[in-house]
């Protein structure tokens, strides 16, 4: 095997992986690795029927799909929670076409827009030219933005938004033109909102300095029941069916230069080609995006090197994946939070992360943190695969307690008992 050469950044690496070696037993103390900053008391916490009267709730229903990833998936997870918490509430999701709603209660209620001529015209000139009327129209009281923009309200309306990142201030090359100019009209929701909610403290943070715009409170993911480790049975029926076999490397993103893909492809084939991996492969989860004709390139050409592009994988399958796996790779550039982050945690699985403030949030205690170049990369893997998997979950919170922090936004000054 080729003698490998460390870079100092490596060997800082490979030094925090020794510690936390020395501490994986027990990790966490129970905190909440999310409270990077003072939290509000438990009883501050609104709880189930604490309005007097009912409350109709406009919600933006654009990532209410069939495959439900990242941002969407954040949104139906916190919808089910509110359902629970606000027994007494009415919940109108606004779309441009046709969606079949999950089954939260009868209480939620689509709302289909017949007169708008096509998708050509684009969802969010939708959402500015058509939404504000139906909810007039609906009686609203309060609208969440959960997408990040806003409709044309009245000022009787509350108008909520909840915002994922700055990409446009961090890493503004690996955005989309199209991405880039739809962030011109969020700037705007963003300073005529009632409240703004961000999924961490860290985007919190940005938002302040770089639009001097205030949080209202921060409302970071979480994880459901089904993420958390997998017996033996499921592990071999999911592995089969994706043709896998143990043991492997796992990254959970879209094609995206933000992902930073192309430098973990290149990272894991040096180190395969010198030996240092043994027989690990690499099992890409994650649907195209853009800018991605390289990475798309050079994964083509490492198929036969251990690289395995599955792309999308239904939300059932993923723990046994996360499980399965001696670690998640998550080597992005930037990052609002990082939700495959926190979900690889819940399933006892490793994580080796970008050291960004964001993501460390994500991350806790139970994860090595690395520089996100090559360099960095290689020195992670190395450190993975000499740990190895058998962390124990902890540190996690429920989606309940989540929801609670935007019940409160959202109810804003309405009367409580």
């Amino acid at each position: 095997m080729a003698t490998l050469k460390l870079t100092e950044s490596m060997n800082e690496v490979a030094s925090a992986a020794a510690s936390y070696s020395r501490s994986r037993v027990d990790h966490g103390n129970g905190t909440d690795p999310v409270s990077t900053e003072p939290r509000s008391d438990e009883q501050d916490i609104v709880q189930p029927t604490s309005l007097r009267s009912p409350i109709r709730i406009g919600i933006d229903g654009r990532l209410f799909t069939v495959h439900h990833t990242g941002i969407g998936r954040y949104i139906l997870e916190l919808c089910k929670a509110l359902d629970r918490l606000l027994p007494s509430a009415t919940f109108y999701v606004y779309n441009p076409f046709a969606i079949e709603l999950p089954p939260i209660s009868e209480r939620w209620i689509a709302r289909v827009d017949p007169r708008w001529p096509g998708q050509g015209l684009g969802s969010s000139l939708w959402l500015k030219a058509r939404v504000g009327k139906l909810c007039i129209r609906d009686g609203v009281d309060v609208f969440w933005g959960c997408c990040a923009q806003l409709p044309v309200l009245p000022r009787t309306i509350r108008a909520v938004i909840t915002l994922y990142d700055l990409n446009e201030f961090v890493t503004p090359q690996t955005m989309s033109i199209r991405t880039r100019v739809s962030r011109g009209l969020w700037r705007r929701d963003l300073r005529r909102a009632d409240a703004i909610v961000t999924i961490s403290h860290g985007t919190a943070r940005r938002l302040l300095e770089c639009m001097s715009l205030e949080t209202a409170a921060v409302v970071p993911p979480a994880v459901s029941n089904r993420f958390a480790p997998q017996g033996e049975a499921e592990l071999a029926r999911v592995l089969a069916i994706h043709g896998l076999k143990e043991p492997y490397f796992l990254s959970v993103a879209t094609w995206e230069p933000r992902k930073n893909l192309t430098a973990l492809v290149r990272a894991f084939l040096d180190l395969r080609r010198q030996g240092a991996l043994g027989s690990h492969q690499l099992v890409l989860v994650g649907g195209r995006g853009w800018k991605d004709r390289r990475l798309a390139a050079l994964v083509t050409q490492a198929e036969g090197d251990g690289v395995v592009p599955l792309g999308y994988v239904p939300d059932e399958n993923l723990p046994a994946l996360y499980s399965a796996a001696t670690a998640l790779v998550f080597p992005s550039l930037y990052e609002g939070f990082g939700m495959p982050v926190l979900e690889a945690r819940a399933c006892g699985t490793l994580v080796v992360v970008s050291d960004v403030p964001e993501l460390r949030e994500a991350g806790g205690d139970s994860a090595i943190y690395i520089p996100p170049s090559e360099d960095g990369i290689r020195a992670g893997l190395l450190a993975a695969a000499e740990l190895g998997r058998g962390l124990q979950p902890s540190g996690l919170w429920s989606w309940e307690k989540s929801a609670n922090a935007l019940v409160k936004v959202l109810v804003g000054e309405r009367e409580r008992t």
